[in-house]
């Protein structure tokens, strides 16, 4: 089956950097692609972080996110100078993805100039199992040259992106970047960062199993509560299953800020562990007419409203 444009879409339309399709479109995840359509879209009219957050469906720590992707990656600038702007949350990265990087001829030039160059390509092809393409060279070129990531960090890098089953050169260079911008100089801080980013997505995916929350990215502050929750409180994954029972109760919907709340004030209180809150902030179940509990747990709402409206 074939397809054809239909020319009456084009009575409204705007443009939007080739640059974005031909090199982010596997890289940047789907909010981030989303995000950037919306801001090229409304950009004549001004751009609204809370509008496209409401059009997008997502959080606005979401499209705060997926902005600073972008910002990092040279397709939008912040202003620093803006101080009442939702733009001041977005501050340039130490390092970004250069628009130009270095050509066949230089990453030649540099192989026979410099031996750790010619050994960072060397293994490159034996991980990749085949000769690099120009942009893969190139680009572990500018990894060692330009980021100045030391020839052990580089090749760990390129181990930890095999073990990933993400072994491609984009995954490569955006963690480089991430790598560098975290002050990382060493193996040991590599190992460091990737330790920490394990235990940030497992935090992550209890939190959405709890939550029964669709697999997607969080959003800046869902990862930050994540990472509190489990690898700071070491809280049971019950906890928040409470907080979820909880929330819906009194707000007949989920709402991420409420449960966090809850958990909060539970925490706050001593109370750490399911038996202590099943104890404390829960009312015995009610009962059926043949004296059996239903399987839900009673709660006072009242109490609950007092405690999250409350002062800290």
């Amino acid at each position: 089956m074939k397809y054809y444009l239909n020319p009456n879409t084009f009575t409204s339309a705007f443009s939007l950097p080739s640059k974005i399709v031909d090199d982010y479109l596997n890289l940047a995840s789907q909010i981030e692609i989303k995000v950037i359509i919306y801001y090229f879209r409304h950009l004549g009219d001004g751009f609204d972080i809370a509008k496209c957050a409401s059009a997008l469906g997502i959080s606005a720590g979401d499209v705060n996110d997926a902005l600073l992707f972008w910002v990092g990656n040279g397709i939008l600038l912040s202003d620093s100078e803006s101080k009442n702007s939702p733009d001041d949350l977005l501050q340039k990265p130490k390092s970004v993805v250069k628009n130009v990087k270095p050509n066949r001829l230089d990453v030649a030039k540099r192989g026979l100039e410099d031996e750790n160059v010619a050994f960072i390509l060397r293994h490159a092809q034996e991980k990749f199992g085949r000769n690099l393409k120009t942009n893969e060279s190139s680009t572990l070129l500018y990894i060692y040259d330009d980021l100045g990531l030391d020839v052990s960090v580089i090749l760990f890098l390129m181990q930890y992106a095999l073990n990933e089953g993400k072994l491609n050169i984009r995954f490569i260079e955006k963690t480089a970047v991430d790598w560098v911008n975290s002050g990382v100089e060493t193996v040991i801080d590599a190992e460091s960062v990737v330790a920490k980013n394990i235990k940030l997505d497992l935090a992550w995916k209890r939190t959405e199993k709890a939550f029964g929350i669709e697999h997607r990215k969080p959003s800046a502050d869902e990862l930050k509560y994540s990472n509190i929750w489990f690898n700071e409180w070491m809280l049971d994954d019950e906890v928040l299953k409470l907080a979820y029972d909880v929330c819906v109760n009194a707000k007949s919907k989920f709402v991420f800020k409420y449960c966090a709340k809850t958990i909060e004030n539970w925490y706050k209180e001593g109370k750490t562990s399911p038996e202590e809150i099943k104890k404390t902030f829960l009312n015995d179940a009610p009962k059926t007419s043949n004296g059996k509990k239903y399987d839900y747990a009673g709660y006072d709402l009242d109490l609950y409203e007092k405690m999250l409206n409350s002062d800290d």
